[in-house]
């Protein structure tokens, strides 16, 4: 038999778009804030535009707390302010955020809101400087109320005060506070009691985010996904306690009131922490940044002691069904990956990866993300980089709008598993989200020879695609994505990975 013929009789590619063990409805999230929020009503459209072309599901923002409350460089709360209803707020400053809901729901595009910090002073707990109490001790009830007001003018009923009564979208998602475990959202993070250091960010949070969801549920929101943690992936065992921040598995343990075994804590402790009488949380879903070291490293980097980075959820899972076993909230809550990404170099000397790396990184993570049935939403932070290396430049284009290689990864990502002869060719078509029809090419190119494509598959209705082969020589692989209507893609040139 001839040596093709043997290669063809080898192979056997079998698409398998909802494998068993797999998330095939999960979403693509995408946030940018500085390129919807505070770039101008052009390049708003602009990026909207940009992120459905590539396929985003669900756009994810920050509300700013202060920056739609009254008179929020003041410690004194405004006189007769009803801050639960939305029509108390000056009209002008809603104005960004109704922009970007409106241009979001007209590309069939969900929002995941975010309300967070920095807070108005006078909703702060604590005394000192406004820019300190902008971060410390947010009033749960204020928090709450802001939530109501939230709630009710993203019901879906609402109508627009600049915008001729015309309703505003209904939004069903929403995130409880960004990053709670640090100290640029929530301080303080530590303090000294009895001798012991405290993680009392975990206590103030549970106050918060029982506030919020009471408020979400009481306007109308309560089968929406309401996601509790927005966590970060690292804390640090150093720097001033106000603002250390506490590693995901200590404060999720903390925050569900529970000891390093799982069982609830006591003494000194629980009344440190006042988990005395915890509330049930009745979220419906857990946000977390799974990052690698501020996106520095590679998807599978050995996680550190009490991290957690897409490596590991396991390890938060855990402590959620411990919590979940003690009545802290609901069992089995999907898990949300609503931040992620890595930093390149260029122009980050310091934190960056190369930018092919970059590439296959997003797509490597991508891959572990859908092998996980509990994932329900798979994040990218940024379209663009940050203005400053203090920032994040983790976008799929540098800061003057050129595309990083990241850009066609994200777009259409490939990835490649081998395990002895079998080879397992993962991708997704974004832009078919909507049950686009068309054929999906898995190709190969053997040492030595051209690509050659074995089988056509059709992706499901994410654009998910699955392949597995039995193929004993190595190879370098890619996607051919031939739509019935429009033009063909490629996907980047993808190498066999070991997992």
């Amino acid at each position: 038999m001839p040596r093709r013929s043997v290669l063809l009789a080898c192979l056997a590619l079998l698409a398998l778009p909802s494998a068993a063990g797999a998330s095939s409805t999960q979403e693509s999230i995408f946030q940018d804030d500085l390129q919807l929020l505070f770039s101008g009503a052009e390049r708003r459209d602009a990026a909207l535009a940009q992120m459905d072309d590539l396929g985003v599901d669900t756009v994810r923002l920050f509300v700013f707390w202060n920056s739609v409350a009254p008179e929020a460089s003041s410690t004194q709360r405004p006189a007769g302010f009803d801050a639960a209803d939305p029509s108390d707020y000056p009209f002008d400053l809603w104005d960004r955020y109704d922009a970007v809901v409106r241009g979001a729901a007209a590309r069939g595009m969900q929002v995941l809101l975010t309300p967070t910090t920095p807070a108005p002073a006078w909703a702060s707990q604590c005394r000192g400087s406004v820019a300190a109490r902008q971060t410390c001790n947010p009033n749960p009830a204020e928090f709450g109320a802001f939530l109501r007001a939230l709630g009710t003018r993203y019901s879906g009923g609402y109508a627009d005060e600049n915008e001729g009564g015309a309703a505003l979208p209904r939004i069903a998602r929403w995130g409880l506070l960004n990053e709670p475990n640090v100290g640029r959202w929530l301080t303080p993070q530590w303090v000294r009691r009895g001798g012991r250091l405290v993680p009392v960010s975990a206590a103030r949070y549970r106050r918060l985010a029982a506030a919020g969801i009471g408020a979400l549920r009481a306007t109308g929101h309560a089968r929406d996904a309401i996601l509790l943690g927005e966590t970060a992936p690292i804390g640090n065992t150093t720097g001033p306690l106000v603002r250390r921040p506490v590693s995901t598995a200590r404060f999720w343990r903390a925050l569900l009131c529970l000891d390093g075994s799982g069982r609830p804590l006591r003494g000194r402790t629980a009344r440190y922490l006042d988990c005395v009488r915890p509330p049930r949380l009745r979220a419906t879903g857990v946000a977390h940044h799974p990052y690698v070291r501020g996106g520095s490293r590679a998807p599978l980097t050995r996680p550190r002691p009490d991290e957690v980075t897409i490596a590991n959820p396991g390890r938060l899972r855990a402590i959620l069904a411990q919590g979940a076993r003690r009545g802290r909230l609901p069992r089995g809550l999907p898990l949300w990956y609503s931040e992620y990404g890595f930093q390149t170099n260029p122009p980050d000397r310091n934190l960056g990866v190369s930018l092919a790396r970059q590439a296959a990184y997003l797509n490597q993570s991508d891959w572990i993300a859908y092998r996980d049935r509990g994932v329900r939403g798979m994040a990218q932070y940024l379209l663009r980089d940050d203005p400053t290396l203090a920032g994040f430049q983790s976008g799929l284009e540098f800061m003057d709008g050129r595309p990083k290689p990241a850009l066609h990864a994200y777009r259409f990502p490939v990835h490649v598993v081998r395990r002895g002869v079998r080879v397992t060719v993962f991708g997704q078509v974004r832009q078919a989200r909507d049950g686009a029809r068309g054929v999906v090419r898995v190709q190969v190119r053997l040492p030595g020879r051209d690509f050659t494509t074995y089988r056509s598959v059709r992706p499901n209705r994410k654009g998910f695609v699955l392949a597995r082969n039995v193929l004993s020589r190595r190879g370098v692989w890619r996607l051919y994505w031939e739509p019935e209507a429009g033009r063909p893609e490629i996907s980047r040139t993808a190498k066999e990975a070991t997992r």
